[in-house]
């Protein structure tokens, strides 16, 4: 995205594109997303997870971060919702887009505001069984927080399907 929260005038902004093998051609393949910069592919289900930064300036603890699983056609519910589909007022004071953040699709888990999440990646098989399944993401952290976040590695704990089961400092 090219801003905290604003509708974007470049119909390419706050998106994953899809680019076709055979003639290049973009698509959208999800929208509604701020800075998700990172993707992973998960080894069992296939989906793509990415990263995704919230806005600024509502906050120490508001919006999450995010880590989502990007599922093809949908919207996520930038700039107007966040996490699990909470309305952002500051962004639609008037409430205009309240009912709209019913029908996006919610975190798959919420980061801590403003920690910034960048790379992740799966554990490789090759790695001791403990870690097997789980998730590592780089905070690269924002300053705009009393209490930072960022400027280290998480460990996503999950289980063989992929659900969330415990969050630690790597």
């Amino acid at each position: 995205s090219s801003c905290d929260a604003c509708e974007e005038e470049d119909p390419q902004r706050a998106k994953i594109l899809a680019v076709g093998v055979e003639d290049g051609a973009l698509s959208t393949f999800a929208s509604g997303l701020r800075n998700s910069v990172f993707m992973a592919i998960h080894p069992l289900s296939q989906h793509v997870w990415a990263t995704e930064m919230g806005r600024d300036d509502l906050g120490d603890n508001w919006p999450p971060d995010e880590i989502n699983i990007i599922l093809e056609g949908n919207h996520y519910g930038w700039p107007y919702c966040y996490g699990k589909r909470l309305h952002d007022d500051k962004s639609d004071p008037t409430g205009t887009h309240r009912e709209f953040c019913k029908d996006t699709i919610p975190s798959f888990i919420d980061v801590p505001a403003h920690s910034a999440p960048l790379g992740l990646a799966f554990f490789p098989p090759e790695w001791p069984r403990e870690f097997r399944h789980d998730l590592l993401v780089a905070y690269h952290g924002a300053s705009n927080r009393t209490e930072p976040t960022g400027g280290k590695g998480v460990r996503y704990k999950l289980d063989a399907a992929g659900n969330f089961m415990d969050v630690e400092d790597f």
